[in-house]
């Protein structure tokens, strides 16, 4: 929302002012949404209060809110007794003076494949995603994620009603043809409110035209919208249409993560790069593959992470200011235990596409394990305002939730992803990690079970479930786990932290340290997570577990994070029920 010379983002919380941002404080920046949300209206102090210290955590809250409201004044430039942005009326509330333009928004619905190949599919699914990347561009335009239009892909339709249920402005839908290296696009720009379209046109090119198609299209839509483009197009692009072809079919397959299509978009990706070695998208493609081996378990970290490195360097070398380049750095960085460098990359993709809700998503996580839970949830909850249907989006913030052991919070949140996606499997786990914490252990089962089943044999979904087993006496069960991701190993690599997991349910404290080591020396992806993991309290003042702390964390209190070297988690633990 603008109002004045300042910029509001009042999903990603920030402030802006001439298009710098200003430093606000959390609570002073929850007032001026409240504030925002209702211009021109009374805000009361009761209201504040519950949306501001509604678990009773503050016993003096006129004192809170009054230096709130200092502070927003402060940044604001807005004197009590001359005020053009905020009045106060006494002992009552707070009303927002100004007049306040609201952020237009747009949805990208799936392009409809109209070649005379079924395989077209890809090249539509391409075309639709790269449209939505595009308008991240245009300033102060939100723009609705992937998983939130994915579920009106060959579907029928009405714009109005599509555009109230997203909450949109505009709908921008089109058709795709594409027969060898020739295209014909199709697109139109409908009101979302009376159904009538604001613009529309037709391209006809050659497919080594297509990014430029793309450029036409995003100019075109904001200036439909009265709005401006933050960002230029990326110099760094391909015009080979083979290398862009690939590129898409990796994207494609690599969305529809299987063992057999990583390693399909993996060859994809590789193609493209022949076909074009400055292709920097083609690059981030490759690395990111590389990572998800070893974070679904299925490369030793060590090796796929030189490889990603290596693409990493070679990709950010032709385009620097690449957000999905530097999301992909951070992840990296992440696993890596580089937290500071992945502080960075994370920062520099949310400021160069800060609508893209997938680095708002994985930079929760890193938040997450470095113990800033605050800053975690509110990353986790800007991407899922940013994306509300995306299993991701939505299971972060239940696995924030938990590692900020707000249970009763990560059960509900737990329930409403479920109904979304009801084949995500972490969901579940997470839920039956929570439920144990509130007591509900044979619900806690049910949904370890469930979670089990959908992982498909995935050694985390395994030693996940071996866990909660453990925990809860199901040992026969516990130790099959054990048994079975031990002759995994045996065969080829599979994560020692798996089997820690499961080691830590059944309480045998001595043996889950000895495998947390060995996931030390492997640089397992996620030993991170025991520090700040709840289920880890019984091992916390062990002098292995100090050692091995140490070498994952060497550098957080530079970060300002030493609640997780010294908050004392053993007062908040209940011990396990067998």
């Amino acid at each position: 929302m603008r109002f004045g010379p300042f910029e509001a983002d009042t999903t990603g919380r920030r402030l802006r002012k001439h298009g710098h941002t200003v430093r606000l404080r959390d609570q002073a920046m929850e007032v001026l949404v409240a504030l925002l949300e209702r211009p021109g209206e009374l805000v009361t102090r009761d209201e504040l209060r519950r949306r501001l210290w509604n678990h009773g955590t503050f016993t003096d809250f006129d004192v809170g809110l009054n230096t709130a409201v200092s502070r927003l004044r402060q940044v604001l430039n807005d004197p009590p007794g001359s005020p053009r942005f905020i009045e106060t009326t006494p002992k009552r509330g707070y009303r927002f003076l100004a007049p306040v333009q609201r952020q237009p928004s747009v949805a990208v619905l799936p392009f409809v494949n109209q070649s005379p190949d079924p395989d077209g599919d890809y090249f539509a699914d391409g075309l639709t995603e790269e449209l939505i990347g595009a308008l991240w561009r245009i300033e102060g335009v939100r723009v609705a994620g992937r998983a939130t239009v994915w579920r009106f892909k060959n579907q029928k339709y009405d714009p109005q009603t599509v555009a109230k249920e997203l909450e949109v402005d505009a709908i921008l839908e089109g058709t795709v043809r594409r027969v060898a290296d020739q295209i014909r696009i199709h697109v139109h720009l409908i009101n979302g409110q009376d159904g009538f379209e604001l613009w529309s046109e037709r391209y006809d090119d050659d497919l080594k035209e297509i990014l430029a198609v793309h450029d036409r299209v995003t100019n075109c839509v904001a200036q439909a919208l009265k709005a401006r483009l933050i960002h230029r197009a990326p110099a760094n692009r391909t015009h080979d249409p083979a290398a862009y072809t690939a590129y898409l079919r990796g994207h494609y397959l690599i969305k529809r993560h299987t063992p057999a299509n990583s390693k399909r978009a993996l060859e994809y990706f590789e193609e493209a790069i022949g076909h074009d070695p400055g292709y920097a998208l083609a690059y981030h493609g490759a690395s990111l593959v590389h990572i998800l081996y070893t974070l679904m378990g299925e490369a030793p970290p060590a090796e796929a992470f030189a490889k990603a490195e290596q693409l990493l360097e070679q990709g950010l070398a032709i385009q620097t200011d690449s957000a999905m380049l530097q999301n992909t750095l951070a992840m990296l960085r992440m696993f890596q235990w580089r937290w500071q460098e992945s502080e960075r990359a994370y920062e520099n993709a949310i400021a160069l596409e800060p609508l893209n809700p997938h680095p708002h998503m994985m930079y929760a996580l890193e938040r997450s394990f470095v113990g800033l839970h605050d800053e975690a949830l509110r990353e986790a909850r800007t991407a899922l305002e940013l994306d509300p249907s995306d299993p991701m989006m939505n299971f972060r913030v239940v696995q924030c939730s938990y590692y900020a052991r707000r249970y009763e919070a990560a059960v509900r949140c737990s329930r409403t992803a479920i109904e979304l996606a009801p084949d995500f499997p972490y969901t579940y786990l997470y839920m039956a990690y929570s439920l144990l914490a509130t007591g509900a252990n044979e619900e806690a089962w049910s949904m370890a079970q469930r979670g089990r089943t959908l992982g498909h044999g995935q050694a985390l979904c395994e030693g996940q479930f071996g866990y909660v087993a453990g925990i809860l006496g199901r040992t026969t069960e516990a130790h099959g786990v054990i048994a079975e991701l031990t002759a995994r190993r045996q065969r080829s690599y599979s994560p020692a932290f798996a089997i820690a997991w499961t080691l830590l349910g059944l309480g045998d404290l001595d043996a889950c340290l000895e495998w947390m080591e060995i996931a030390l020396n492997e640089h397992d992806s996620y030993l991170a997570s025991a520090l700040v993991f709840p289920a880890y309290d019984p091992l916390r003042s062990h002098q292995k577990f100090i050692r091995l702390r140490e070498q994952v964390v060497p550098r957080l209190r530079s970060l300002g994070s030493t609640q997780v070297l010294e908050y004392n988690y053993t007062s908040q633990r209940k011990a396990p029920v067998k």
